[in-house]
This record gives C-alpha cells, structure tokens and sequence, in this order.
C-alpha cells in the first residue's frame, strides 16, 4: 500500500487509491523501511528539530532509498545580493498581498529565508544523521536549494 502526506490544499491535485496522511514529520507514523523515497518541501525549516526530522525520514525510507528536500537558502554575498534582498523583503511581500490579501506570511518567507541556515550546514545535519552521498544544488540566486541523499543498504 502506498502512503502520501499532504496538507489539506492538496488533496484535488491527486487522485483516486492514495491514501491521506496527516503527521507529525518528529514522529512519523509508518513502520521503518516502508517508502522507495521521502521528499519535503520548505518543512525542515518549519520544524523544531532538524535533525529529528531527517531520523524520521531515513527511518521510513527503505535502505537505497533517497531522501529529498527543497529549502530556502539564505543568499550569498554576491554583486546582486541587494537586489535579492530587495525581491525578498519587497516584491515578494507585495506579490502575496495582491495575490492573497495577506502581507504576514510572506515577510516570514524573507526573513526566515535570509535567517536559515547555509545550505553546507543543512547538508551536514543530512550526513550527520546518517544519510548517505549527500548533494545539494542552488537556484534562484541561491535563495532555494534542493538537497539529496540515499540511505545506506
């Protein structure tokens, strides 16, 4: 049987023979080896343990199995870092107030974007916690990276 965890906003883009799941990603509620990959988007820096939330992906994932993230990433000191902070704290709030009608969340998406952490050290909690053969690569100006690793047979 196949698991997939969702928030409630997603369940239209699915459909029919998956199973829904809400959790909490500390203490997953599958047994250990079940899933060929777990894969989180923008989660690790919305939970209060990093690391314990890569345990529990490594866990669930089978041996061989990849373990995936995207993540926001602070921007490097480069010639357009002004720019970027510009898009960040600026425009990106704006976008979602005319989008949406809500400024709050997404001046939490530049700040905490800016004050995460490097993507070398969230790679290093992934090898830290075991998880093997870890890479991650930059985009958008270095503001999101997405990282992988395997868990070792």
């Amino acid at each position: 049987m196949r698991y997939y965890l969702k928030g409630d906003h997603l369940s239209h883009f699915i459909g029919e023979g998956v199973r829904w799941c809400l959790a909490d990603a500390l203490d997953l509620p599958f047994p250990d080896a079940t899933f060929d990959a777990a894969v989180s988007g923008y989660l690790v820096r919305n939970v209060t343990d990093i690391r314990r939330a890569f345990e529990e992906q490594m866990r669930v994932v089978k041996p061989g199995g990849r373990v995936v993230c995207l993540e926001t990433s602070p921007p490097p000191r480069t010639i357009v870092l002004p720019l970027v902070r510009l898009y960040l704290k600026t425009v990106i709030p704006l976008l979602g107030y005319l989008l949406t009608g809500h400024r709050r969340p997404y001046r939490y998406l530049a700040d905490s974007t800016q004050h995460f952490m490097k993507s070398s050290q969230l790679a290093s909690i992934m090898r830290d916690v075991g998880i093997g053969e870890v890479i991650y690569h930059r985009f958008m100006f270095g503001t999101q990276a997405v990282y992988a690793g395997t868990r070792p047979q």
